[in-house]
């Protein structure tokens, strides 16, 4: 990975968690840890970043103004991570890739900028495709539609209908509320009919979300559990409650199998 790629994802990694260990970064690059301190030091002496003992935190003038993104978006973070870093383990170079927008996805584009070289990424969430810009060999396609300022995504009609016209091999789905009765539910009034299309023009079907999205239940319905293959969840998941989740034919993936 070039240099300037790595210091995209550094400056990423700041923007998602405010403070980052020389080890997490070391891990998420896939470089070693001198490699990481030199890229801390060059992003430092440009004034991107504010080095301390054992990684690095944001500049305070950096942080952003949009609180009801970003509360959302550190929340679970450590659970997000764990299980986007597993959930890349089911691509494969070359593949045809649809992130429908939310904070767990944002965490598997930056683990797909990590790993893979030739992919192509289909979403409709500009803070995804920022990522994927460090990423000369992506095709990147972002279908076009209206833009939501609070959750930094694209909706619409057409952009639903642009979706259906692509094959995708797998569909990662980052969705707010999981429950046995209800499916999958969700607050985000165009999310909704994106998903959907994601669903319906993917090979495989997969939901990424953190433990703490179960059974739980948000006001607007996207879909049932049929109509997913698998969900792809952190090792904080309480096992009975899986068990139940398996019981009615529902495969959890379980992050701690790594």
């Amino acid at each position: 990975m070039l240099a300037q790629e790595r210091h995209r994802l550094i400056l990423l990694e700041l923007e998602s968690k405010r403070q980052v260990t020389v080890v997490e970064l070391k891990s998420l690059l896939q470089v070693s840890l001198d490699t990481v301190r030199r890229d801390l030091e060059r992003l430092e002496r440009e004034d991107k970043l504010q080095r301390v003992h054992g990684g690095a935190i944001t500049k305070s003038e950096e942080i952003s103004t949009n609180q009801a993104f970003f509360k959302r978006k550190l929340t679970q973070n450590e659970k997000k991570q764990e299980l986007a870093k597993y959930a890349v383990e089911l691509v494969q170079e070359y593949q045809a890739v649809s992130l429908n927008a939310g904070t767990t996805n944002i965490e598997v584009a930056k683990h797909l900028a990590a790993r893979f070289d030739k992919l192509t990424v289909i979403t409709n969430s500009l803070r995804i495709a920022d990522i994927l810009t460090s990423k000369p060999g992506f095709t990147v396609i972002i279908p076009g539609g209206y833009l939501n300022h609070e959750e930094f995504s694209l909706y619409g009609r057409s952009i639903e209908e642009e979706i259906m016209s692509f094959n995708s091999d797998l569909t990662f789905i980052s969705i707010n509320a999981i429950s046995l009765e209800k499916g999958l539910t969700d607050f985000r009034q165009g999310e909704a009919g994106v998903i959907n299309a994601m669903l319906k023009s993917a090979k495989q079907k997969i939901v990424v979300a953190d433990s703490s999205k179960f059974e739980t239940v948000s006001y607007l319905n996207i879909c049932g559990l049929n109509q997913i293959d698998a969900v792809i969840t952190d090792s904080y998941m309480d096992e009975e409650l899986q068990v139940l989740y398996e019981q009615q034919n529902i495969s959890i993936i379980n992050a701690s199998r790594m």
